[in-house]
């Protein structure tokens, strides 16, 4: 288990097909919006409707409540207290486990709702989530803003993946989430691996609508200790995660170049290849293999 700041991504995409001669569906917004953040949001009120955030409220004047964001337990409990009040999400998060800042995770699947989903005729649709943790956030998030959308959630650590699949189950959207470990750590599209829950739909000629992915972001704990002495100040939140939620033979940029190269082999089984991306020149690097590749499209958010 390590603990350190969780660094700032931005989304890349990729498609294998070549841009739809029809417009982009113009078609009514598929998101939920009774499911959202509000644009402040007060602690004190979200403890008033989650009593297991009180303990951790420290009031910054009589009006107004804040939390100790360099305690992990106090940022564990806000998160769970956020998916529970905002979204009607019961999740367990584990105290060794990554614990997703909730308005990261939920502007990427604004970000699919407004650049990938208008892609698609209106329709059911089917995403996976590569290294979808013990949260299961993506999926979870999806399930709720995404009204149109199932998900396929696959992790290499049993553990989180049986975590994973308690928090489906305790929501009752075990119709709409299926779990998956991937036994093969040199993979991370294990399609074709034996007992995938692949989704028995054809969109537009593939499996999957998209896949998103928030990669292990270091190579080593050396890079995160380098890293976050470059950085001006002690960071303000720290993230406690199993090493495996962090680190990566190669870093970034190995697990999301050899993404690229499975996406190669897997083509237009999923139309629409995402994920985060938190260095510059893992993302210079990447547009030079997509475009090496032959992706008929990409674009990345600034």
């Amino acid at each position: 288990m390590s603990q350190s700041q969780e660094p700032t991504k931005q989304p890349l995409s990729a498609s294998p097909s070549p841009p739809n001669k029809r417009a982009r569906t113009d078609q009514p917004d598929n998101s939920s919006q009774h499911y959202d953040l509000p644009e402040e949001i007060s602690y004190r009120a979200v403890a008033d409707k989650y009593d297991e955030l009180k303990p951790y409220l420290v009031s910054e004047s009589c009006e107004r409540s804040t939390i100790d964001f360099k305690n992990p337990d106090a940022v564990r409990v806000l998160n769970q207290a956020l998916l529970s009040v905002y979204f009607d999400l019961r999740i367990h998060l584990p105290s060794n486990s990554l614990c997703p800042t909730i308005a990261n995770r939920l502007n990427y699947i604004k970000w699919l709702s407004t650049n990938i989903i208008p892609e698609f005729t209106p329709g059911p649709l089917t995403g996976l989530d590569i290294g979808t943790g013990a949260s299961c956030i993506y999926p979870l998030l999806g399930a709720r803003y995404l009204s149109q959308c199932k998900f396929v959630g696959t992790d290499i650590n049993e553990e989180s993946v049986a975590i994973a699949s308690q928090n489906v189950d305790q929501n009752e959207l075990h119709d709409i989430i299926k779990v998956f470990l991937n036994t093969d750590r040199h993979t991370t599209l294990p399609l074709d691996a034996l007992d995938f829950p692949l989704p028995n739909m054809d969109i537009e000629g593939s499996n999957f609508a998209f896949c998103v992915c928030n990669p292990p972001f270091y190579e080593s704990i050396d890079e995160r200790l380098r890293l976050r002495q470059m950085k001006r100040g002690a960071p303000s939140l720290n993230t406690i995660a199993k090493d495996d939620e962090l680190y990566t033979e190669g870093g970034e940029e190995s697990f999301l170049s050899r993404l690229v190269d499975e996406s190669v082999l897997c083509a237009k089984r999923i139309k629409w290849y995402t994920t985060m991306v938190g260095k510059k020149n893992t993302l210079a690097l990447l547009k030079t293999k997509l475009r090496g590749a032959g992706a008929k499209q990409s674009f990345s958010a600034t």
